[in-house]
């Protein structure tokens, strides 16, 4: 087989390639044995472009005698010949100085926190200043020293992208550099956060994220942008005027990973935001303009020359517990069962609570609560799953599929722009999508809302949230049913909160252990902020989790999950604030 007939037989086996209404790729029947012959020369052929081919040549007149011995020989036996000194150097290390100073600073106050929440599609930061009884809350406004202030003020883009230079890009910027790249040459990642919960933070970048000859790995990566997360946090509360040192204490947000793997995620995340801290501090006039990663690398390689500790690094709190700590004032009674249901765009977390909130005999506060013991879990289908569905809905509509010649060109465009195209039909009802060929599609709601694909993650859903409520003891549902002013309260939050099937969870009732309950949504936005921050309320959906992470008085998993309505209501009693789970 010669190479135009390889690549005939290769062009066929990628116009057979479809795409289906998940959004996924398949190849339809049986590969012929040509096809796999193809394949297989074509194999060779790139194997044998990479691999170096040895040329030895006489040596120079002006070598030296050693080295002309040595080269004379390699001729006579057809053996590769050495290379030179100059070959063998590396390239030399970039001359970095590390800013070390954040380590140097005094502890900082306990009345001070932020919380991060590093999102899949979007990252927030929530600082909170406590003066005696008063919360001093900040929603920090990263989107402005991020760029990006037409998409979102307060939110950061979730994006890394590495350009054929070896320039990294952050956020909004790394979309835009994006743009200009060829479709199918190398792309960007948005999807960082992932490596997290795969547990491949130590194997190599896929090559089509990076173009250099560096070897990267996913937690580099994750800790690049970390770096610009932070960054974008130092310079946001500089912006707020506020009097705190770079080694403000810190929280960060963590998705519902089964105990063992989330301490190990944990324990990694601790040095990493640290890290990122000291890298932000080093390259903070540079970070956002296009940063040489072999700049970042080297700093890296000095950062951890030697083992260092980052005290400013509190810890985790899980999602959903981030949220339901930003529903409770603190100050007035509550008790409830409460399931969070966190909509995000890589994943969907359910965890069932029961919330506390009491005097005791001696007027003093008496909180407590608790994860219901089996109840905390997440599915793959979120934000990102239902705009696989529109593209795939969008392609079919349009009648594009494999076969046709701008394919590659039209399908790049639209995982480009299909997160707005989303958001677009949810808000308005339809959306007119302009293709790469400068076709129009004009997709309806209704329409979209009746594909079976969007039927069967509206399944899902409800399914998760029944199997949450079966795997509960029976007795917390009798609980509810026998007091008719209970009822089973839904929180609903993340970016996909106000989808119409995930809005539908919290309404009518429930069945479980063969039980019908009544089921309400919690307020969309809680009393308590309402009072004292109603400029917070259209943006509380997405900054729940940071806002109730960076508060002085946090829920914090049991350790042990509650297994009866009877177990773990004593709470903790202080003074002045309580502090659940402590």
């Amino acid at each position: 087989m010669n190479s135009t007939t390889a690549k005939d037989f290769l062009a066929n086996l990628r116009d057979r390639i479809e795409i289906g209404a998940d959004g996924k790729f398949r190849l339809p029947g049986i590969l012929t044995q040509k096809e796999l012959d193809a394949l297989d020369f074509f194999i060779a052929e790139q194997k044998a472009r990479v691999e170096p081919q040895t040329v030895v040549t006489a040596p120079s007149p002006d070598a030296p005698a050693a080295f002309k011995g040595i080269a004379n020989r390699a001729l006579e036996a057809k053996i590769p010949a050495p290379v030179t000194e100059s070959e063998l150097a590396p390239e030399p290390e970039p001359d970095i100085t590390l800013d070390l100073s954040s380590l140097e600073l005094p502890e900082t106050s306990a009345d001070h926190r932020v919380c991060l929440d590093f999102g899949t599609a979007m990252s927030k930061a929530t600082f909170v200043h406590d003066d005696d009884d008063i919360e001093d809350i900040r929603v920090l406004k990263l989107g402005i020293p991020g760029d990006q202030e037409e998409i979102d003020e307060n939110m950061l883009v979730s994006s890394v992208f590495i350009d054929t230079e070896g320039l990294l890009w952050f956020g909004q910027k790394a979309v835009e550099q994006s743009v200009a790249v060829t479709e199918g040459e190398h792309a960007r990642m948005d999807n960082i956060k992932r490596a997290l919960s795969e547990g491949n933070l130590d194997e190599a970048l896929d090559a089509k994220f990076n173009p250099t000859r560096q070897r990267l790995t996913y937690e580099d990566i994750v800790l690049a942008y970390l770096s610009f997360f932070t960054w974008t946090i130092n310079n946001a509360l500089q912006a707020e005027e506020v009097a705190v040192a770079p080694n403000v204490r810190r929280r960060f947000a963590m998705p519902c990973f089964p105990r063992a793997n989330a301490r190990l995620v944990e324990a990694k995340l601790k040095v990493l935001l640290g890290e990122a801290q000291m890298l932000a501090d080093t390259f903070g006039h540079t970070i956002h303009q296009g940063l040489p990663l072999s700049h970042f690398l080297a700093a890296l390689r000095q950062l951890r020359a030697e083992p260092r500790s980052y005290p400013f690094i509190e810890g985790s709190v899980t999602e959903p517990l981030g949220v339901a700590g930003s529903l409770l004032s603190w100050k007035s009674k509550h008790d409830s069962l409460t399931l969070v249901v966190d909509i995000g765009a890589g994943t969907s977390d359910f965890s069932l609570y029961r919330l506390h909130v009491a005097d005791d005999p001696d007027g003093r506060i008496r909180a407590s609560a608790g994860e219901v013991d089996a109840t905390a879990r997440g599915i793959t289908e979120a934000g990102n799953h239902l705009d696989k569905i529109l593209m795939a809905y969008i392609l079919k509509r349009s009648g594009v599929n494999a076969s046709h010649p701008l394919y590659i060109n039209i399908t790049h465009a639209l995982e480009r722009d299909i997160r707005h195209h989303k958001e677009e039909l949810f808000t308005t009802g339809s959306v007119v999508v302009v293709l790469y060929t400068n076709d129009t599609v004009e997709i309806s709601l209704a329409d979209f809302m009746a594909l079976d694909a969007v039927g069967a993650f509206e399944l899902s859903l409800r399914t998760t949230l029944e199997a949450i409520l079966n795997d509960a003891d029976r007795e917390w549902i009798e609980w509810i049913r026998i007091n008719p002013a209970r009822f089973l309260t839904i929180v609903l939050t993340g970016g996909g909160a106000t989808l119409p099937m995930v809005k539908k969870l919290a309404e009518g009732t429930v069945t479980a252990h063969g039980i019908t309950v009544r089921v309400a949504a919690a307020k969309s936005f809680p009393n308590w902020l309402q009072e004292d921050y109603p400029d917070l309320e259209e943006a509380y959906p997405r900054i729940a989790v940071s806002l109730g992470g960076a508060r002085k008085n946090i829920i914090r998993p049991m350790s042990s999950p509650l297994t009866t309505t009877a177990s773990g209501i004593s709470g903790h009693t202080l003074a002045r604030f309580p502090i659940s789970g402590n």
